[in-house]
């Protein structure tokens, strides 16, 4: 029984894949015309399925401040202002059916190809814009959903899904509030002139 299992731990190590740095790279967009220099915060909420539940949060934070300082702001000068980026989980759901059939057949499935569980989740992505007296000069919404199967064969399979999908989550809803924001950088920098 215990070789099966330390066998099983084998096959489930060996097929995840691991976090890919390249989910920290901000977009590849050039703006011509950027938003003077902010300071960036980010505000969310604590992880609480995550394997380990600092990843996210630092995931999160290292990804908006690349974003805001290579795509949205001046990268030199004195901060005239903060962007703030709050983020709330709306669901995230594994799914139990393929986890209870994997359970039944001791695995026996999971060799073949059949998923040991379905990940799901959406992210509530707002950018608020304050000026140095830490009025709001704008507000930016956007949401994203990510969905991922886990499996031995699966392209999606993950160690560590929470911090992937909500990540995945989070890039979907800066490209929705892009476009918003985009459009609105003439009259944020006249707003946030000292």
């Amino acid at each position: 029984m215990k070789i099966v299992l330390f066998a099983r731990g084998l096959l489930f190590v060996g097929w995840c894949r691991f976090f890919d740095p390249a989910l920290l790279n901000p977009t590849a967009e050039i703006w011509p015309i950027r938003l003077p220099t902010l300071t960036s915060e980010v505000q969310g909420q604590r992880i609480a399925p995550s394997l380990d539940p600092r990843a996210v949060p630092t995931d999160v934070r290292a990804l908006f401040e690349r974003e805001t300082r290579e795509v949205l702001t001046e990268p030199y000068g004195k901060p005239q202002g903060f962007l703030v980026l709050q983020t709330r989980r709306v669901t995230a759901r594994a799914g139990l059916g393929y986890a209870l059939v994997s359970d039944l057949t001791m695995g026996g499935l999971n060799l073949f190809g059949f998923p040991w569980a379905k990940y799901q989740y959406v992210v509530d992505v707002q950018l608020e814009v304050h000026n140095l007296r830490r009025e709001l000069v704008g507000t930016y919404r956007g949401q994203g959903q990510a969905r991922a199967t886990g499996g031995l064969y699966s392209s999606t399979n993950h160690a560590q899904p929470d911090r992937v999908l909500y990540l995945q989550c989070v890039r979907q809803g800066f490209n929705q509030l892009m476009p918003q924001l985009r459009t609105d950088v003439p009259r944020l920098q006249a707003a946030l002139l000292p």
